[in-house]
């Protein structure tokens, strides 16, 4: 491995330290923030993920003119930013509009940083990507500990903006290693048709995951009525869960256990378990939230895997166009499935919000198994 290369993967794993960040310190902040302003800003969930879709969607177009380390510089430095005007929003429209740059930094990062790490991976994608989203576990399970220390001092939170400034430093020298991606020569309609299940199962994921990292505060909050200050630890809870699940995955794929295995098992769990929280959120909300804690560990590694597998079926000419397409699938579920649950059950920790949930957890198995059956019967790309 060259000294340029290694210096990629460093800055990686910096820009992936800052979405951890970002991911956890918005959901986190939602119930102090609400406190302080004084209206609800549910929306800002939404509002996040939106962002994120527009950021992986100006990324397409930019990874085809400039190496992936603009994008990860420019999403890392608008991150910064959204943080800062997070911390110190008095108005829900500047709190809403903040959390929406940040998810536009998100998008531009998760998207690039997809496509370097395919570009720089030893071997399958998988592996990389699995501990690069680990690492985004990790840092958005502190998050929330900060979050809970200073909550009465909102404003002085702005310093987490330091983390995702990093990579602005680390990367802010010569090009490292990855290039800029080359359009491909020809596009193999068949080839590209094994990508299609992934394209389903990535918002399906999203949208559910959203839904619990989003409101990883308020639905402790709400369900057991506890302190906002108390409440941004549940945002830690699911972020620590997910490094749980995550590394868990990880070390059954070093026992060479299949992902399509993994994927289908999982996800089938969580499905049930979720059912089972919409069931005991009225009577039981202790059991609920546990049984909510379990679906975390099993949903985690689900991404890195969906990704990862759709990013194996590609040669590195269509890596660039195909990743930022596939991340989008995934931001369309993050921005549309909370709004639309928001809408229906205008509760967070409502029943509806977790029978509607698994049923769409409950599709993503199906998927999974459509594509191992793709895989085996249509031509990889290339």
């Amino acid at each position: 491995m060259t000294d340029d290369v290694r210096r990629a993967r460093k800055g990686l794993f910096s820009a992936f330290a800052g979405l951890g960040v970002t991911a956890a310190f918005v959901p986190a902040i939602l119930p102090s923030a609400e406190r302080a302003i004084g209206a609800d800003l549910s929306a800002a969930v939404p509002a996040l993920f939106a962002g994120l879709l527009v950021g992986v969607l100006a990324s397409g177009p930019l990874l085809t003119r400039r190496p992936p380390r603009t994008a990860l510089v420019l999403g890392s430095a608008l991150q910064a930013a959204a943080i800062i005007a997070v911390a110190m929003a008095a108005t829900p429209a500047l709190f809403i509009a903040a959390a929406a740059v940040a998810g536009f930094g998100f998008g531009l990062v998760e998207a690039s940083g997809s496509v370097a790490a395919k570009s720089v991976a030893v071997g399958s994608a998988t592996g990389l990507l699995s501990a690069l989203l680990g690492t985004v576990a990790v840092c958005a399970a502190v998050t929330p500990l900060l979050v809970a220390l200073g909550s009465d001092v909102r404003p002085a939170l702005g310093a987490l903006a330091l983390v995702p400034l990093v990579t602005v430093v680390m990367l802010a020298g010569p090009t490292p290693a990855v290039s800029v991606a080359e359009a491909p020569a020809h596009r193999d309609v068949r080839g590209l048709l094994v990508l299609l299940p992934f394209a389903v199962a990535l918002p399906l994921y999203v949208g559910v995951e959203t839904v619990l990292s989003g409101w990883s505060a308020v639905i402790p909050e709400r369900m057991l009525e506890v302190d906002p200050a108390l409440a941004a630890l549940g945002t830690s809870a699911f972020w620590t869960l997910m490094a749980v699940g995550r590394f868990g995955a990880a070390a059954l794929r070093r026992a060479s256990v299949s992902p399509i295995v993994i994927l289908a098992t999982a996800t089938s769990g969580a499905a049930a378990l979720m059912a089972a929280a919409g069931i005991l959120v009225g009577s039981e909300p202790v059991w609920a939230l546990l049984a909510l804690a379990a679906v975390v560990v099993l949903l985690a590694p689900s991404y890195g895997l969906i990704l990862g597998l759709a990013l194996d079926r590609l040669d590195p000419a269509r890596s660039a166009a195909v990743t930022g397409a596939l991340v989008a699938c995934g931001a369309v579920g993050g921005t549309f499935v909370p709004a639309l649950i928001l809408l229906v059950g205008r509760d967070p920790a409502s029943s509806t919000t977790f029978f509607a949930s698994a049923a769409l957890c409950a599709l993503v198995p199906m998927l999974v198994l459509i594509a191992a059956r793709t895989r085996a019967t249509a031509p990889a790309t290339g």
